[in-house]
């Protein structure tokens, strides 16, 4: 036991500190990748927005006619309605959305959202775009048709 007690240690050599630098290529090289990574980033954002660019157009058009004082109903009407199938058809297979009308008109567009709601003002939008005929309903405004219109327009695919 004696012995432990004469080990003599010398003092600890402290580590001289590395100084931080950004100069070597390893750094450099990151910093290229993630300037390109941030220019790809907003390349595909500013490409997503360009092709939503119909969609703000459609929204747009409607807003300014569920504000029209002065159309008949039915115009407006047929005009949203007019909106909706221009939207559908730069959405969706050309073929199968020009081909709609009438009762599947309308199960398409309530197939497309979470909330369906177009079927039920079958008789109005019918007679609307149709005859050209505006039948008064209790359960139908402009306002509330184009507010359905616009959700469709942003939430169906």
């Amino acid at each position: 036991m004696q012995q432990d007690q004469d080990i003599q240690l010398n003092p600890i050599i402290d580590a001289v500190p590395v100084q931080f630098t950004t100069d070597t290529i390893g750094w450099k090289i990151l910093f290229i990748m993630l300037f390109f990574l941030l220019g790809y980033m907003v390349y595909k954002y500013y490409l997503g927005y360009k092709k939503k660019a119909y969609r703000r157009e459609a929204v747009s058009i409607i807003e300014d006619l569920a504000q029209d004082n002065k159309s008949s109903m039915s115009f407006l009407i047929s005009q949203i309605m007019f909106q909706l199938k221009q939207t559908a058809l730069q959405s969706y297979d050309r073929k199968t959305v020009a081909s709609l009308e009438g009762k599947g008109w309308l199960l398409f567009l309530d197939n497309k959202i979470k909330q369906p709601s177009f079927s039920r003002h079958h008789d109005v939008i019918a007679s609307a775009v149709y005859k050209n005929e505006f039948n008064e309903n209790d359960s139908f405004t402009i306002n509330e048709f184009a507010a359905m219109s616009i959700n469709w327009i942003k939430k169906h695919a």
